[in-house]
């Protein structure tokens, strides 16, 4: 398993499909939860710092952004529900495995970055991906290793030995062939408490892996 922050420079992201056209519309763009997501996109609640003399409605005229909802607005921005397609976002939805993490954004100073986090072949597809349509320009990986690794310590022992399992027998590869009941069998426990412990490892492994990235 791999967890990853990446980052763009504001220099970087000119030229970059619809992203430059999204910063001239907004110096501030927060994506604060995946309300939804299917094959075609995401629907994010987002938060949005509009630039003086320009309008909410001008991110509707962008191919790949269409604001769905305005919730809220104040002094700190406007609080709107944004159907997303962009390339990017679209790939993230197609590899299995991979969680993208909000908050995340763009802003006019720092850039843009996020956090991904998932099974080491479906991150490396992504990179691959994303090196070739949106270079980054940091990437920083680190990788979550199997035995007795200190990155593990904070499960229960019956926690890290299933996850572990589960992650040598392959289980969250695309294409497993190797089943839940398989591994219960495998441990020699049952099938719904093998299912509780491993339930609780992801649980625990992706509060660690936004903990460390905050």
């Amino acid at each position: 398993m791999r967890k990853v922050l990446l980052r763009w420079k504001v220099s970087s992201l000119s030229g970059i499909d619809e992203i430059d056209k999204l910063m001239e519309i907004c110096h501030r763009i927060e994506v604060l939860g995946h309300l939804s997501t299917d094959s075609g996109g995401v629907t994010q609640l987002v938060e949005l710092g509009i630039n003086k003399g320009r309008y909410l409605s001008e991110i509707s005229d962008l191919e790949s952004f269409d604001v769905i909802e305005t919730h809220e607005e104040d002094g700190s921005g406007v609080l709107v529900s944004i159907r997303c397609t962009h390339p990017l976002a679209l790939s993230a939805l197609e590899l299995s495995n991979i969680y993208v993490y909000p908050p995340y954004g763009i802003d006019s100073k720092s850039g843009l970055e996020f956090r991904i986090f998932g099974i080491s072949r479906s991150i490396r597809s992504f990179l691959e991906f994303v090196r070739e349509v949106m270079p980054p320009d940091t990437i920083s990986v680190q990788t979550i290793k199997n035995g007795s690794s200190k990155e593990l310590d904070f499960l229960t022992e019956k926690q890290r030995e299933v996850l572990e399992l589960a992650v040598n027998r392959g289980y969250y590869e695309d294409g497993a062939e190797i089943t839940l009941k398989q591994l219960a069998e495998e441990l020699g426990i049952a099938r719904s408490t093998t299912g509780e412990h491993l339930k609780r490892a992801e649980s625990e492994v992706l509060k660690r892996a936004i903990n460390d990235f905050q």
